[in-house]
């Protein structure tokens, strides 16, 4: 494996993958929903039927795509801001390390998909609800973002390389909010945070900062989702720009402003609100679910606006919680 091979992988698989475009509903199964774990990942509230999922082909929304080619970076196994964000009041004790998911742990890949231009749009429209794109592609353009780790993993593990791609792996762990879902096995993992939080992974890699609104900023913006794969292959760290947690973040509040469910005061996140008025919209537009006003319509969307030369990946304490539901 080589850069230009991942780097041309990622392009290929995002263009021609049928996971990156919106299929009918007739041609979903209750195993597409199941597969990658994208059923335990991404719904949110009461389980919904696979047959929900999808557009009709008069809807206009039909065969819409998803997400533009994406960026990474390349972290070493190594790097003690993984270590940092074990931390109380960063992520905790109970977020993995990279060789907790590839013993053999080398490198880490943290890709970041930016929002097609239409679905970015389409959410700057209306400062309260959430577009037809954006939800259909926070929820049905989760399986291409699953499929990416898959594809890579998959090719590393073709070359010979042990890896893993944690968000669909059967050891990772995510909370949504305060009540867990029946049956699950937590392992310790605090309300709205993960055992692997691909934001901070991202911050670690050097592919981008936080924002004030506790988004990640990449280096081609905000709008966006992440995604990572761990390996044993291992390959030279991309060298960060950066040397703080906002280094990205010009401090114009603009996200803070943006947000319908007013979870933000001081410097701080209310979680609590913001997953109240995610909750919301899922029993409006079940099966998805979705906002976004914090990563669209802002000066940050698709682009990093400050940074500033040198840095490590400690001190990745923007925020306690592990994942940005939005």
């Amino acid at each position: 494996m080589d850069r230009e091979r991942l780097q041309r992988l990622a392009a290929e698989f995002c263009d021609e993958s049928p996971t990156n475009y919106l299929s009918l509903k007739a041609e979903k199964s209750r195993e597409d929903v199941r597969r990658n774990n994208f059923a335990r990942n991404n719904l949110y509230g009461a389980p919904s039927d696979a047959e929900l999922l999808g557009a009709d082909e008069d809807s206009g929304y039909y065969g819409m795509r998803f997400y533009k080619t994406p960026v990474f970076a390349i972290g070493s196994a190594d790097d003690p801001g993984f270590e940092e964000l074990r931390r109380e009041g960063v992520v905790g004790p109970s977020h993995r390390l990279p060789r907790d998911w590839t013993p053999e742990a080398k490198s880490v890949i943290s890709f970041f998909l930016p929002f097609a231009d239409r679905t970015v749009e389409a959410n700057k429209k209306d400062p309260v609800e959430p577009a037809m794109e954006w939800l259909y592609t926070r929820v049905d353009g989760q399986q291409h973002l699953l499929a990416l780790g898959a594809r890579v993993r998959d090719a590393l593990r073709g070359e010979g390389y042990d890896a893993a791609a944690p968000q669909i792996e059967e050891e990772y762990v995510m909370r949504a909010g305060p009540a867990p879902m029946p049956g699950a096995d937590l392992r310790g993992v605090p309300p709205y945070a993960s055992n692997w939080s691909e934001r901070h992974v991202g911050y670690v890699t050097g592919l981008g900062t936080f924002g004030k609104s506790t988004n990640f900023i990449s280096k081609v913006g905000c709008a966006g989702r992440l995604i990572s794969v761990v390996t044993s292959w291992e390959a030279t760290p991309d060298e960060k720009d950066y040397g703080g947690v906002y280094d990205y973040c010009n401090g114009c509040m603009a996200c803070r402003r943006r947000c319908p469910g007013k979870a933000y005061a001081g410097d701080g996140k209310d979680h609590r609100l913001c997953g109240e008025f995610i909750h919301r919209t899922c029993m409006k537009y079940a099966p998805r679910y979705g906002c976004g006003k914090c990563q669209s319509g802002i000066p940050c969307e698709r682009e990093q606006m400050r940074a500033k030369a040198g840095g490590s990946g400690a001190d990745a304490r923007p925020d306690a919680g592990g994942e940005n539901r939005i």
